[in-house]
């Protein structure tokens, strides 16, 4: 973009520790003392909902980067703050229609704060919709060490199959302590994978995937430049958290040059309804892209993936352990403004 409009981009970074109150003194010293233009990040939905409450009341562009609540294109959607990524509802409804196929009852974990509860109301609705059972469902406190009792609540309810609704590195926890109690031959389904989580186990374990929904990965069709670019110059090699921090900035710079401001209220005219045509539809597969006037959800494709056997994951160029699906047209899986309770314009 620097030389595609011959501009400098300047990218300061603080760190929100993953507390709301630490996240908005940041955003606060960001905009006053460094006199950013709009603001990009945040991978808890805690964090992005304070952060862009804040936004909103002072009139500041914000992206929450990572953050997949549906409340924060839902009940508590801002006027200045836009979605690059899926919510949990379009994810859940990505791979709702592949749980119902596979198990007629199910068991929920989930990590209780507000991206665990909204992914698990979610998927129960979704399977509910479609004639299935949720068996139970258990909130685990987030982080946690301790997977046992909750693997075991899982394991006691029967259910043929497990919806493990657990977030960030947590995940690893998790799937190791199902291993260990002998139950990973039960369907297991999680509604937002990131590649990054399983990289930190064996490929054995990372098997044990059967279901997933995903926003972006290294199987995906399409970004393979930027793919290699990223494992070229990064200490990580590429995943949807690398392509939703471009996106961020790709369409947060694209929205103050349309608008030739970088005022909150220019910038948000200047991205209601407007349809993506920036180089991030072909790195994400090239389905249609648009922001959504009524919600700020960025409309976009999602995707279903499954674990590869062991012998077909990939570790050259990059890491490739996963095989995507099916791929859902962002329309499809998203849900009606009526829906989700917000309503900016």
């Amino acid at each position: 973009m620097e030389a595609e409009y011959d501009l400098t981009i300047d990218l300061q970074t603080a760190d929100s520790q993953l507390d709301p109150g630490t996240a908005v003194e940041q955003a606060t010293r960001l905009v006053t003392d460094d006199g950013v233009d709009f603001l990009m990040g945040g991978v808890s939905s805690s964090v992005a909902l304070q952060v862009g409450a804040w936004a909103t009341d002072n009139q500041v562009t914000y992206f929450p980067t990572g953050a997949h609540s549906s409340a924060i294109t839902g009940g508590s959607c801002g006027e200045f703050v836009f979605r690059p990524t899926a919510s949990n509802s379009m994810l859940a409804n990505t791979i709702s229609s592949d749980m119902a196929e596979a198990e007629d009852e199910w068991f929920l974990m989930y990590s209780d704060y507000t991206w665990g509860q909204t992914a698990a109301d979610a998927v129960q609705n979704s399977l509910e919709e479609q004639g299935k059972t949720v068996a139970g469902r258990t909130a685990v406190p987030f982080p946690s060490d301790d997977y046992a009792q909750y693997v075991n609540e899982a394991e006691a309810s029967g259910a043929p199959a497990i919806g493990v609704l657990i977030a960030g590195l947590d995940l690893r926890k998790a799937s190791n302590q199902i291993i260990a109690s002998g139950i990973e031959d039960r369907t297991l389904a999680m509604h937002q994978l990131e590649d990054f989580v399983f990289w930190g186990m064996d490929q054995n374990t990372a098997s044990i995937l059967d279901i997933a929904g995903q926003v972006w990965g290294p199987a995906v069709d399409g970004g393979d430049e930027f793919k290699q670019r990223v494992a070229d110059q990064g200490e990580i090699e590429p995943y949807v958290r690398h392509l939703l921090g471009y996106m961020s900035m790709d369409q947060g710079v694209r929205a103050a040059i349309r608008a030739d401001s970088i005022g909150a209220p220019a910038m948000r005219d200047a991205l209601e309804g407007h349809q993506v045509e920036s180089p991030i539809v072909e790195m994400k597969g090239g389905g249609e892209m648009y922001w959504r006037a009524e919600d700020h959800q960025l409309i976009q494709p999602t995707y279903t993936v499954t674990s590869r056997p062991v012998e077909e994951m990939s570790d050259d160029p990059y890491k490739e352990w996963f095989t995507t699906e099916n791929e859902f047209a962002g329309d499809d899986v998203a849900r009606s403004i009526e829906e989700t309770g917000c309503s900016l314009s």
